[in-house]
């Protein structure tokens, strides 16, 4: 693990001696002209493709979009996709070069939360506009000026998860989550704060491999403990898999499973069929965009969906998942940012994020210099999967009629 580390930070390191001399086209204002370039870090392959696949598909179809409505100040958008493997150093390495190249206006970086996370460095030394599809919490308060965050953190996650076990009148909480990534980390951590401060007794927190498929010592400690429910933290195939084991496990045992925002997708309900029925998870608006209220926000989901159900991607995902809509939202933000800042550089377009207030096809986005994340638990849903879709639950439609547009 130090040596990976190391590692981590000496490429950064030699990225950032390079960038330092370097000027790029962004930075001046003098190339405000020919396409917007757009670089994207995707995991496309290994462990976390099933996140960077959607979200790849989603972005082009937006850009499309709006190159097809004449683009950004009349420029069309131009998107380079770049696979990280779902490897750190691998992001770390397809970020510096996409920023020593000098052509790139905004940078994307993974849905994978640590491969974001170990670009924070070099963001800063190149002086980029960056947006993080990978929700990192440490970038939530803007002191690492050159990074927005899309999607809601774990922290956010974690709030809206514990008002409704509150709510629901959960009392005693079990928590499993990825020992090894931070979403699970940082949703373990939020959960506890909250918890804590709503006076729900966590009474169990147990860590897991990533790279496990036998979980049913966790799922065992979690039944062993008597409690309410048994919240996971997690992406990928772990998830699934708890959500399988416990299915035969914990029957009859009045323990109840739930999970996060990460497993808002067909890519977990599809290979489960009925052992994901009746489960409970947070996610994004636009998951439950068919049971929002009518309005400017369903309009944005709606819109987008149609699109999708258009593509090529909906062969393999009827409905958009939560990482399409993330992606999709991200070339909104750049679009609006851009036009704001009323050119490409790069400074500009970074003071016009922080000063965005846009509804978007995941919700109102509003950023502040102390709020890179722009996201409450009003802008999530707490959804019920029922036959294989997610259904919003009848305690967010309640606080659907709340929203404004």
């Amino acid at each position: 693990m130090k040596r990976k580390s190391w590692v981590i930070a000496a490429a950064a390191a030699v990225a950032i001696t390079a960038l330092a001399g370097c000027t790029t086209p962004g930075a001046s204002g003098e190339s405000d002209e020919g396409p917007i370039k757009v670089g994207v870090i995707l995991p496309m392959t290994g462990p976390l493709a099933i996140l960077g696949g959607p979200g790849s598909a989603a972005m082009g179809l937006m850009a499309d979009k709006i190159n097809a409505e004449g683009g950004i100040d009349g420029r069309q958008v131009e998107l380079t996709i770049k696979d990280d493997t779902t490897d750190v150093t691998q992001s770390v390495t397809e970020y510096n070069q996409l920023a020593a190249s000098g052509e790139y206006d905004v940078i994307v970086s993974s849905t994978f939360v640590s491969a974001s996370a170990a670009i924070s460095e070099s963001a800063i030394a190149a002086q980029i506009p960056t947006l993080s599809l990978g929700p990192v919490s440490a970038y939530g308060d803007g002191s690492n000026e050159w990074i927005f965050v899309v999607p809601a953190t774990a922290e956010v996650y974690g709030q809206a998860m514990i008002e409704y076990f509150s709510e629901i009148g959960i009392e005693t909480l079990a928590v499993g989550y990825t020992g090894g990534d931070l979403f699970g980390t940082g949703g373990s951590e939020a959960t506890l704060q909250y918890a804590e401060e709503a006076g729900i007794e966590i009474v169990l927190n147990e860590p897991f491999d990533q790279g496990a498929t036998d979980f049913t010592p966790l799922i065992t400690k979690a039944l062993e403990t008597n409690a309410d429910a048994f919240i996971v933290w997690g992406a990928g195939a772990p998830p699934a898999i708890i959500t399988g084991q416990f299915a035969a496990m914990g029957a009859g045992s009045g323990m109840e499973l739930y999970m996060t925002g990460a497993q808002a997708s067909t890519l977990y309900t599809g290979p489960l069929g009925g052992a994901a029925e009746g489960i409970v998870l947070s996610s994004n608006l636009a998951v439950a965009g068919a049971d929002l209220p009518a309005g400017a926000l369903k309009t944005e989901i709606d819109e987008f969906a149609a699109l999708w159900a258009d593509s090529d991607a909906a062969a393999e995902y009827p409905y958009p998942p939560q990482f399409a809509f993330e992606g999709a939202a991200a070339l909104q933000l750049i679009k609006a940012a851009i036009e704001a800042a009323g050119s490409t550089d790069h400074a500009a377009v970074r003071d016009a994020l922080e000063g965005l207030d846009l509804l978007t096809v995941v919700g109102r986005k509003a950023f502040s210099p102390t709020d890179h994340v722009g996201t409450t638990t009003a802008g999530l849903a707490i959804v019920q999967i029922q036959d294989g879709q997610f259904v919003a639950t009848e305690y967010s439609l309640e606080r659907f009629e709340e929203l404004t547009d």
